[in-house]
């Protein structure tokens, strides 16, 4: 019985590392990829889950320093089981500076040229409050 027990509770755990596997080090992996010719910053990893009573995920927030007369670079990559695809916002002081939603359209990145140094925040969501998992890079592209 023992065996059993220990068995189905291995597959179990077995299981969770795959489901979680998917958020993890390949997603990073391609993120950095797609980054280009650019300088590595930093990283982030964004896992919504959706609890029993809520009806939406809601949104995830980073904040980073940028520098005035910096070229920056956003990119994104969704997990591969997400039913949308995540949408991220950088904004000051609550007003959007930049996204990847544009007029309808998804994309997987996004420059950004910042004029003034300061605190800035990226916002991660689903569009209809879906759950998922996406991995970001923030990278610098030059100084002018």
């Amino acid at each position: 019985m023992k065996k059993i027990f220990y068995s189905f509770f291995i597959l179990f755990i077995m299981s969770g590392l795959s489901a979680s596997a998917q958020c993890g080090d390949d997603l990073l992996k391609t993120a950095l990829k797609e980054m280009g010719a650019t300088q590595y910053i930093k990283d982030f990893t964004v896992e919504m889950v959706k609890e029993r009573k809520d009806v939406k995920t809601g949104y995830v927030k980073f904040s980073v320093v940028l520098n005035s007369n910096t070229q920056y670079k956003f990119n994104i990559v969704n997990g591969a089981s997400n039913a949308e695809q995540m949408i991220m916002q950088l904004k000051q002081n609550e007003k959007l500076i930049s996204s990847n939603f544009h007029n309808g359209k998804m994309y997987d990145e996004f420059q950004f040229i910042c004029r003034k140094t300061g605190v800035y925040h990226l916002y991660f969501s689903f569009k209809g409050g879906q759950e998922g998992c996406a991995k970001a890079v923030l990278s610098l592209v030059k100084q002018l």
